[in-house]
């Protein structure tokens, strides 16, 4: 006993469509993972230049402060023929009476 069993057209199309489906999950998958890649590694370029133009900034803001410094001013005025003489500073409490 044989039985003749013929698909339909409905199972004909949804087995062709499975398999349609499987392969585009596939390769939207590799597609994704590579895109995810690529996209990493240009975060990484972009984080390393980041960095490395925070020390470049950092290096000047030290240079700054060592070229801003009471003490090197004072020597480059003093080389230039200038004198530097600290005055007396006056202070005043405002809100307090004198009075006890």
């Amino acid at each position: 006993m044989k039985k003749n069993k013929r698909e339909t057209k409905f199972e004909k199309f949804a087995k062709k469509f499975l398999a349609l489906s499987l392969i585009l999950f596939a390769l939207g998958v590799v597609a994704l993972n590579s895109y995810e890649s690529t996209l990493n590694v240009n975060c990484q370029k972009v984080e390393k230049e980041i960095s490395s133009i925070q020390s470049d900034i950092d290096s000047l803001d030290m240079k700054k402060q060592e070229l801003a410094s009471f003490s090197r001013i004072s020597s480059i005025a003093t080389s230039k023929g200038y004198k530097y003489k600290q005055s007396s500073v006056a202070t005043s409490i405002v809100g307090v009476s004198e009075e006890e």
